[in-house]
């Protein structure tokens, strides 16, 4: 993919602890100033949820739209490529929220909201993991009778098979991760509860194992999954906390560390990152070093940002550190970010924000519009 980076050297940086590891940032969706209503054919104001992969040697991208981040059928993910290393996307294919009256396995009279897409890859063929919710208004994810989804795309992402349920009901998957051939995901329950090992030996079919993080007083739910190079298994559990502490403005901010050998049978939680929650946490190597993108709360008037994190310490066990390089340009409703690969100098990022220069608090903003950003990172400057 060397090829790609042939302007790289001549585009404006920013960002960063020394301003300059953050390569052109730029919207490639708009949705501030749209004013869309149909969120199932065309683009909407707020689009959120990116996941980026390198696959049959182009990168795609998928995220959803909808008029806001409140759960509604009236909501789709689009499916897009680019054989240049991110300089120009074509859009492949829109996948539609289900809509009423469902079917037995996608149950609900009013439709089902769609969000949440990761791909992953089965039999050499693209793979997305999605969730659909009843849209209701709820706090942690309370009584949206969650069915996690997958789809398969025979010819590259142009169609997508139908969605197919790939765990119990009321349990969502987080990203699925691949690993000497078996396939692993974090599943947080409704009411965020707690989270659960799921595995798989093809991709397809999912068993239930051990619990991960279990005390429901925290809120346990989005929890990223990290294979070290011995095969240990590290669990980043985002920990909302308590009602006051739930929209990050105020309190303690959290994320549980948990640990795991092969077979993946238990799990031991000996550590908690202080004053980090890592909310839509995305995790990536590179050159050995392991990074993770994700929202980062500013107390002050709930404002959020999406930040560049390093991990380090004992990474066999921890305990861990965590750094933050910096910010991505960001404000309101923001982070779940995607990330890939360009060279051995270099990856493209993926993530969603709010109008920057408003910044309002994210209670509001997940009702307003948000555009879909991408950038390089330059980890020569890192």
């Amino acid at each position: 993919m060397r090829r790609w980076l042939c302007g790289v050297a001549l585009l404006a940086a920013c960002g960063g602890d020394d301003g300059d590891w953050l390569v052109d940032p730029h919207v490639i969706v708009q949705g501030v100033g749209t004013n869309e209503q149909d969120c199932r054919t065309l683009i909407c104001p707020h689009n959120e949820n990116t996941e980026l992969i390198e696959f049959d040697d182009a990168l795609y991208l998928v995220h959803r739209t909808a008029r806001s981040q409140v759960l509604g059928p009236n909501s789709s993910l689009r499916v897009s490529r680019s054989d240049d290393g991110g300089v120009t996307w074509d859009l492949l294919s829109i996948i539609e929220a289900p809509q009423p009256p469902g079917s037995v396995e996608l149950p609900g009279d009013e439709g089902r909201d769609l969000r949440d897409p990761t791909f992953y890859v089965v039999d050499g063929k693209l793979t997305i993991k999605a969730l659909t919710r009843l849209p209701v208004n709820s706090t942690r994810d309370s009584n949206v009778d969650t069915i996690t989804v997958s789809m398969t795309s025979e010819d590259g992402g142009l169609t997508w098979g139908p969605f197919v349920p790939i765990a119990p009901v009321t349990w969502s998957f987080w990203r699925v991760e691949e690993h000497e051939g078996s396939y692993y995901s974090a599943a947080y329950e409704d009411g965020d509860l707690s989270v659960v090992l799921y595995t798989s030996p093809d991709g397809v079919t999912w068993t239930a194992g051990p619990e991960i993080y279990g005390i429901a007083e925290d809120t346990p739910l989005e929890t990223e999954l990290v294979f070290m190079p011995s095969g240990r298994m590290m669990a980043l559990v985002r920990m909302d906390g308590t009602d006051d502490e739930l929209l990050g403005d105020m309190g303690r901010l959290r994320t549980a560390v948990c640990w795991s050998e092969p077979p993946y049978s238990t799990f031991d939680c000996p550590q908690v990152l202080d004053g980090q929650r890592l909310d839509g946490p995305a995790h990536f190597w590179h050159d050995g070093r392991l990074f993770v993108l994700a929202r980062k709360h500013l107390p002050e008037f709930d404002r959020k940002r999406t930040s560049l994190f390093e991990i380090g310490g004992e990474l066999e066990g921890g305990p861990i550190t965590i750094t933050e390089h910096g910010e991505l340009p960001s404000a309101g409703d923001t982070a779940y970010a995607g990330y890939a690969d360009l060279d051995e100098d270099h990856g493209v990022v993926t993530w969603y924000s709010s109008d920057i220069p408003d910044d309002q608090s994210w209670v509001l903003a997940i009702f307003l519009p948000s555009d879909i950003w991408q950038a390089t990172i330059d980890f020569g400057r890192l």
